[in-house]
């Protein structure tokens, strides 16, 4: 169903990536540099997941391996392509300064109904529904292997933020 693997979706995490910060300054007229993504294994709990995290003021993306893995073994490429230029756009979004959830959802919806005519377009459903979409069963609880007490182990996608190496050449 997919031809597209968990590696091959790294490596164009950084060209979806410059599509939402493309799509943002159009829409919004704004943008941040200086931005990492890293992905971690953070599980999914009787149904409900992270997808992305965060914190204020810092420059990390983090991104949950969990429902990506499963989305990359379940839906077709069309699908994995949006649901990680969701979780990019939306936490891309945060990292703008839009603290408050409901809003970040609000503008999340906006800039992808804006750059995505078609509402059936997977990224609007993404936006307008969650992941529930695509994942109509749920209700597992997944916990992951390499969880640990004292924090989550991190792998960081290389050439994320192409913007940022500009700077230095």
């Amino acid at each position: 169903m997919n031809n597209i693997n968990f590696k091959e979706l790294k490596k164009e995490m950084p060209d979806i990536f410059e599509k939402v910060r493309a799509d943002v300054k159009q829409i919004l007229g704004r943008h941040r540099a200086g931005l990492n993504l890293g992905l971690a294994e953070m599980g999914m709990y009787q149904g409900a997941f992270i997808g992305g995290m965060h914190f204020p003021p810092g420059t990390d993306i983090i991104m949950n391996k969990t429902p990506l893995k499963i989305i990359l073994e379940k839906q077709p490429y069309e699908i994995v392509w949006a649901y990680t230029y969701h979780i990019l756009l939306h936490e891309y979004i945060h990292s703008l300064g839009v603290w408050n959830e409901h809003q970040c959802r609000v503008i999340t919806l906006k800039i992808s109904e804006e750059i995505f005519a078609n509402n059936n377009h997977p990224a609007i459903i993404l936006a307008k529904k969650g992941i529930g979409a695509y994942f109509p069963d749920l209700n597992l609880i997944y916990n992951p292997p390499e969880y640990r007490p004292d924090g989550i182990s991190i792998e960081y996608v290389n050439g994320f933020d192409k913007e940022s190496y500009s700077y230095y050449s």
